[in-house]
């Protein structure tokens, strides 16, 4: 009877395989469909005489100076790609994993961050737990076991694409070989090679200002950060300071709300700590919970809530540092002592081209008198694509010398300094942290979006 019982176990696990295995063929045989249909419109614009020839058109030489009817075109092309592929497999995931939902959708004011109704009728916010996936999380929902979790180095553009079909088979001089991934990757820069339903995931949310999607794991371990930083600058400060931390570039809030709920939950344990992929790091709990506003001009038009729980003030950066930067002189009620204040700064997914940071690293005069000088922010933040992406300037914000904009033009030889080392600040990354992170742009080679913290001193 035990040996039945194993039998009938063992066959049916082995029809659940075999159902599994049919659900993935049909899925994917629906996905080709998706993208032959997207194919037969695209294909006629892009490649009208099914020629190598086409290629030389000037749709697929403006790369190399791209202008925005080329980038809004290949960002439309690269959505509609993506989603047909692999839009399916998206809603499934979603339907299976809850806590993607609501990311998905963008923050409600309604769901959200308006929380539930207690019995005695007072208002509970809804656990994080239920609006922030776990690491674990994503990597099933999406299949992202075997995805590189590390930024690679050297990635080219051309894998076996274009090239390699023009130098031969039956249709030399004939585009009729090459497939819409290389069209579209290839010769037009849409990067979608080595890509999957995560970056569905991005387009389907049809948003400009969607680069990151939060974990509970990068939210507690920033919130837990910055704690420890604070901390930190208390023991080495001879005054007590306020801790004001500015989001600039705040979109929606989430990233702001996400952090004062996190920084709450920790501060209420004595022996506070989040799981690293180094282990678990102990939290050391500040006398009181920093101050943190979120920031943004409205150019990106985020979605901006009427909700007390999340509010975005509407303003420039220079505004937002004249009104929130260090105040020596800052006047507190009840007779309070004046006190200091230091200024941390965040930025996620500054505008490709744009330099913020030097901004954040403006000189102030401070001291007996205000002899010393030093930089706006004690420390800033910066989380996306560095160094040679698309966040920030390549020069400007990450001191990348293949970027300096006198390099080639003059010839320069002797390159100066990066300007935040020239203004007195060190750069170090948070590896915990650029561990735990998703982004938009990522593939299954590399991981491209990081943490790194930029420090006076």
């Amino acid at each position: 009877q035990k040996r039945r019982r194993q039998r009938r176990r063992e066959n049916k696990n082995s029809d659940d395989a075999d159902e599994d295995d049919d659900l993935q063929i049909e899925l994917s045989d629906l996905a080709t469909r998706r993208v032959q249909i997207l194919e037969r419109y695209l294909r006629p614009a892009l490649l009208p005489n099914e020629s190598f020839d086409d290629f030389l058109r000037p749709l697929f030489l403006c790369h190399s100076k791209p202008h925005n009817n080329f980038i809004n075109f290949i960002k439309w092309m690269r959505s509609e790609y993506l989603i047909a592929k692999y839009g399916i497999l998206v809603q499934r995931a979603i339907k299976k994993f809850p806590e993607l939902r609501d990311d998905a959708a963008g923050l409600n004011s309604e769901g959200v961050v308006s929380g539930v109704q207690t019995a005695d009728g007072k208002e509970m916010e809804i656990p994080l737990e239920k609006i922030l996936p776990s690491v674990d999380t994503v990597v099933k929902a999406f299949g992202l076991h075997d995805w590189n979790r590390r930024k690679a180095v050297d990635i080219t553009w051309i894998d076996d694409g274009v090239e390699k079909n023009r130098s031969g088979g039956d249709n030399q001089g004939s585009s009729l070989s090459v497939e819409l991934e290389e069209i579209i990757h290839d010769k037009l820069r849409g990067q979608i090679a080595h890509s999957g339903p995560l970056n569905a995931f991005f387009e389907m949310r049809r948003r400009e200002d969607s680069y990151e999607l939060w974990t509970r794991e990068y939210i507690f371990g920033l919130a837990s950060y910055l704690l420890n930083r604070i901390e930190e600058s208390d023991k080495q400060s001879t005054n007590p300071k306020e801790t004001i931390i500015l989001d600039i570039g705040a979109g929606d809030g989430r990233l702001t709300y996400f952090l004062r709920r996190a920084m709450t939950e920790l501060m209420k344990s004595k022996n506070s700590s989040f799981k690293g992929t180094k282990g678990s790091v102990t939290i050391t709990p500040i006398d009181k919970l920093p101050t943190i506003i979120a920031i943004d001009d409205g150019s990106w038009k985020a979605p901006i809530y009427n909700n007390k729980h999340i509010q975005v003030e509407q303003m420039t950066v220079i505004e937002a540092l004249n009104t929130y930067g260090p105040n020596r002189n800052k006047i507190y009620p009840n007779n309070e002592k004046d006190k200091e204040t230091r200024l941390l700064v965040l930025c996620s997914w500054m505008p490709p081209g744009q330099d913020w940071t030097a901004n954040f690293r403006q000189s102030f005069l401070y001291g007996r008198d205000d002899k010393i000088e030093e930089g706006l922010a004690e420390e800033y933040i910066l989380i996306g694509e560095s160094d040679n992406g698309t966040c920030g300037h390549n020069w400007y914000t990450w001191g990348n010398r293949d970027f300096y904009p006198d390099a080639v033009e003059n010839g320069a030889e002797e390159l100066p300094l990066a300007p935040y080392l020239k203004d007195g600040y060190s750069r170090v990354e948070l590896e915990e942290l650029s561990f735990l992170q998703f982004s938009r742009f990522d593939c299954k080679r590399s991981s491209e979006s990081k943490t790194w913290s930029f420090r006076r001193g």
